[in-house]
């Protein structure tokens, strides 16, 4: 099979925001493997990783080998890396089993570097400097505060003057916090925001093992606390989709008291319904953002980087014809008539305004139950009532049925 060229873009977007690609990290993006269930086998709570996997396990495999073969293709080198439960140190950790079968272990148990970036194991050794900064980089990752601290140390006393001697303080300080409460969410949101980008320099993919905790430390600060759009990050949705919890997210927002009126929680919504697999609930909080804010929703495509709804978002923009163009507000229209089986799943008292998108909604969506129905009567009148106020939405109308 070739190449998939989302599979393509995923191992270039890990290159350009970690300077490697990790076939772990796929497992993460395409959502064959929640965060939580990671979590839980660094703490030896599962044995093995492939025991909590999404999905068909020959499938995973076959995606795996493409975007590695992809890797290889582009010069990337591999690299071995281990996994040690959390909370061991020393070389007599045991190291963590992904898979009793050695072509997923392999594949879970490699990382892809650029090949000038590959480390020289002489180096490695023989360089007491290069061997504290890596050092810390892993007990940082591994969430290990006493011998982060132990490490930074003997940085402070072999190197003085050493570039990131600072970063690195910063970013054990932080960690030392999470055993005091936070009095100020906003100056911890601030802080959390601004230490991000040098974690991800220092600790390349290890920074969303060492962030996650510092975010979940912050959501449960902001356990309670309303959203506020002048704040919208001042929220426990938001922390808790940097800490990848995608279950909370979804909690976090459905609790909220008409969540469907805040644009940022409705792209939080589709985003973590999504990578939860429930396209239903993805879809439902995106057509009340496309109702609610199209510009937000025309340029969360790309942000949200979710194959399916970039698919069916292409396919909506090339819809036009002599009658015009469709707008932002009739995508969830044109969603239901591109697939008609989700008015099944989607309710038809989904708008809450009146807007003529919410309109060509309803109207669509009691035309495919009247059809299925065979109401003529009731069925021409919807059509009637579509083509008067969208006549592009009436040509797919009709072109669908053409497809029967």
């Amino acid at each position: 099979m070739g190449m998939n060229t989302e599979l393509q873009a995923q191992v270039d977007a890990q290159l350009m925001e970690q300077g490697a690609f990790a076939p772990l990290d796929l497992l993460f993006n395409s959502g064959r493997l929640f965060y939580s269930d990671y979590e839980a086998w660094r703490r030896r709570e599962i044995d093995l990783l492939d025991e909590v996997l999404m999905g068909d396990r020959a499938n995973i495999v076959a995606e795996m080998e493409r975007a590695v073969s992809y890797a290889r293709s582009i010069g990337l080198v591999e690299q071995p890396q281990e996994f040690s439960a959390w909370g061991a140190s020393g070389a007599s950790a045991p190291s963590l089993r992904v898979s009793m079968d050695s072509k997923l272990q392999r594949l879970v148990g490699t990382r892809y570097l650029p090949s000038q970036n590959a480390p020289q194991m002489d180096l490695f050794f023989d360089n007491p400097v290069v061997a504290l900064t890596n050092g810390i980089a892993r007990s940082l990752s591994a969430r290990n505060g006493v011998e982060s601290r132990r490490q930074l140390d003997r940085l402070y006393v072999q190197a003085p003057n050493h570039s990131d001697l600072a970063a690195f303080d910063q970013l054990v300080e932080a960690l030392d916090d999470l055993n005091r409460p936070i009095e100020d969410a906003a100056a911890r949101l601030e802080f959390l925001t601004a230490i991000a980008p040098t974690a991800r320099h220092l600790l390349g993919s290890g920074s969303r093992d060492y962030l996650s905790p510092l975010w979940r430390h912050l959501a449960d600060a902001l356990n309670g606390l309303g959203f506020s759009p002048d704040q919208p990050n001042l929220h426990r949705s938001f922390a808790l989709s940097q800490a990848q919890d995608w279950s909370g997210v979804s909690e976090s927002i459905v609790s909220e008291k008409e969540w469907w009126l805040h644009a940022p929680l409705c792209l939080r919504l589709t985003d973590s319904s999504f990578k939860r697999r429930r396209r239903a609930e993805a879809l439902t909080a995106w057509c009340h953002l496309c109702w609610l804010a199209p510009d937000e929703a025309a340029a969360g495509v790309s942000r949200l980087k979710q194959p399916d709804l970039s698919g069916l978002w292409q396919a909506f923009m090339e819809c036009e014809d002599d009658e015009g163009t469709l707008t932002v507000g009739d995508f969830p229209a044109w969603l239901l008539l591109h697939e008609p089986g989700l008015a099944r799943q989607l309710s038809v008292d989904l708008p809450r305004g009146e807007s003529p998108g919410e309109g060509n909604y309803r109207c669509v969506h009691r035309w495919i139950h009247a059809h299925r129905a065979h109401q003529q009567q009731e069925e021409m009148a919807l059509r009637k009532k579509l083509q008067q106020s969208q006549a592009v939405l009436f040509g797919v109308l009709k072109r669908s049925i053409g497809r029967e």
